[in-house]
């Protein structure tokens, strides 16, 4: 009789698993860095109404809509349900940690410009 080697057959590929804690996390870094300005800017406008002077472009867009980054999270949903269905807990994870940490950059920046802008001329 010849000899036959051994037949072992391949498990199947896992199939991709969703990982809701990671799209939990992009919602909820998101969330909190997008209802901060509503927080924060209020005590800035006050301060810039106190200087009487004309703000950057950048300042008085965020202290006429501090709400616009509310829609961050929304933005984050969108991406989760509209990415390829393998990866896009970990997409909307990403987009929500940077688009949230970018958008704390952007504002501090935005309303310390007055500030520099002051600082400069005294």
């Amino acid at each position: 009789m010849p000899y036959t080697a051994p037949r072992s057959e391949l498990p199947a590929p896992p199939a991709s698993r969703s990982r809701p804690l990671l799209l939990a996390i992009g919602l909820i870094v998101s969330a909190l860095c997008g209802l901060l300005p509503l927080l924060v800017v209020p005590a800035f406008a006050q301060t810039f109404t106190a200087f009487g002077a004309d703000l950057p472009w950048a300042t008085a867009l965020l202290i006429a809509r501090p709400w616009l980054g509310c829609a961050l999270p929304l933005l984050v949903l969108a991406l989760w349900w509209l990415w390829p269905r393998p990866r896009r807990d970990l997409a909307a994870c990403v987009f929500g940690v940077v688009g949230g940490l970018g958008m704390l950059a952007l504002m501090a920046v935005a309303l310390y410009l007055p500030i520099f802008k002051l600082a400069a001329t005294v």
